[in-house]
């Protein structure tokens, strides 16, 4: 099911006691149906410089030829980020980011919009910045209850393109075993218009060969929230 945010995690935590919220519109198409987060929301606590709390859930639609489309809540997401390495004058830092996700309504399983079960998301997250630019690195496991596990990795590079708007580039490729792999590459950018407040987006596709749910585009656009 489509996550509330697909994207390479980053090793930044919103700071002690205070409050991220994203806020966005994402979906992704492919030849058979199309899925849409509208919205997509997850808000993001600051515990303490190094740690961050996220819950996550969102509300899904989907729409497959020759069926009605169905509406409903998607898996929600609780987990906890840790930046247990922060070499600030190197602009090296490491963290990890375990989530838990499970079904909050039974009958979204039953229509398609969410998986059964639940699943525990293992990441590590390596972080490098160099004056305008940055690198992230992601990888880990997904250890799902009612499927098989699936491996994941991710690049994200960033650049300070002008003083309010920052550039993006990622892979992201993930792994389930005798069901293949997938990558998708896409472009985004967060701009800054006023202290409080981010815009950002991004939109891609699917690289490799082809496959039934090899993605035409992926996109996501919202808000972020900084409190």
């Amino acid at each position: 099911m489509l996550p509330t945010a697909q994207a390479t995690e980053d090793t930044d935590t919103p700071g002690a006691r205070n409050w991220e919220i994203n806020i966005v519109a994402s979906g992704e198409r492919t030849a058979g149906s199309r899925e849409y987060a509208v919205p997509a929301v997850d808000v993001n606590y600051g515990l303490s410089e190094r740690t961050q709390l996220v819950l996550a859930i969102p509300h899904l639609m989907l729409r497959q030829p020759g069926t009605d489309t169905r509406s409903g809540l998607g898996s929600a997401t609780v987990g906890l980020k840790w930046r247990f390495v922060d070499l600030e004058p190197a602009g090296v830092a490491l963290a990890m980011f375990p989530a838990y996700s499970w079904n909050p309504s039974a009958s979204a399983v039953e229509r398609g919009l969410s998986d059964p079960g639940h699943s525990l998301l293992l990441p590590l997250v390596l972080g490098v910045h160099r004056g305008d630019n940055a690198l992230f690195v992601e990888a880990g496991r997904n250890l799902v209850q009612a499927g098989a596990d699936e491996w994941f990795a991710g690049v994200r590079l960033t650049r300070q393109c002008m003083a309010t708007v920052e550039c993006r580039v990622e892979v992201d490729h993930t792994r389930v075993a005798r069901e293949g792999s997938q990558t998708l590459a896409s472009v985004g950018f967060k701009w800054r218009v006023a202290e409080h407040l981010i815009l950002q987006g991004s939109v891609g596709r699917d690289i490799g060969p082809a496959r039934d749910d090899k993605r035409q585009v992926a996109f996501m656009f919202g808000i972020q929230l900084l409190l």
